[in-house]
């Protein structure tokens, strides 16, 4: 399963957790939970809002889950050696997909991540069971969430990213996309409008 990096800013990142929230199953889970504390999850853009900041640098790290290709995550706690802490938890599981956040910094955009496992690479590097996973179930949500970004959402590409419409917009009133370690304008010859 390919993973896929994007450009958006804040309104192109609600409308794709409306998406999510609203024609899909899927929980967001952060990564990782702050010290001491359970692991936060949002099953609304209202919920999300409230505690990431959408569109901004490194906003932050979350795990999909779907209740149709895994049972639940597997909430696992990590012991630290951080002065005045000591533990906080982790959310993982080889049926999870990844969403890390990030957008503008300084005038420029930095691109979005998303990806789960493939089967493959998870009975060869995951550390939990690949067999919890519904692969064939994962491997459609995971399809339709790309085909969302890459097509509706989609406003032009820099080489294969796709640019969702906001952090388009941006790009065409200045601000830059980064594909490290260039930055790339409105005038780059790299950067191709979507099919209509």
């Amino acid at each position: 399963m390919a993973n896929l990096d994007f450009y958006a800013l804040s309104d192109d990142l609600r409308r794709l957790f409306e998406f999510l929230f609203a024609e899909t199953d899927i929980v967001a889970f952060e990564l990782s939970s702050e010290f001491e504390h359970d692991p936060r999850q949002f099953k609304s853009l209202a919920e999300l809002e409230t505690e990431f900041t959408l569109g901004s640098h490194r906003a932050g790290n979350l795990q999909l889950w779907s209740p149709s290709i895994m049972v639940r995550p597997i909430i696992r706690r990590v012991e630290l050696q951080v002065p005045g802490h000591s533990f906080r938890y982790a959310v993982e599981g080889a049926g999870l997909m990844q969403l890390y956040l990030d957008g503008k910094r300084d005038g420029v955009i930095y691109h979005t991540h998303f990806g789960p496992w493939s089967e493959a690479g998870a009975r060869q590097r995951s550390m939990h069971p690949a067999d919890d996973c519904d692969w064939a179930a994962l491997a459609k949500l995971s399809g339709r969430i790309q085909r969302e970004i890459r097509g509706k959402l989609c406003a032009a590409r820099l080489y294969a990213r796709p640019i969702l419409h906001h952090a388009f917009k941006a790009v065409q009133e200045g601000q830059g996309l980064w594909f490290g370690p260039a930055v790339h304008h409105a005038d780059s010859n790299d950067i191709q409008k979507a099919a209509a």
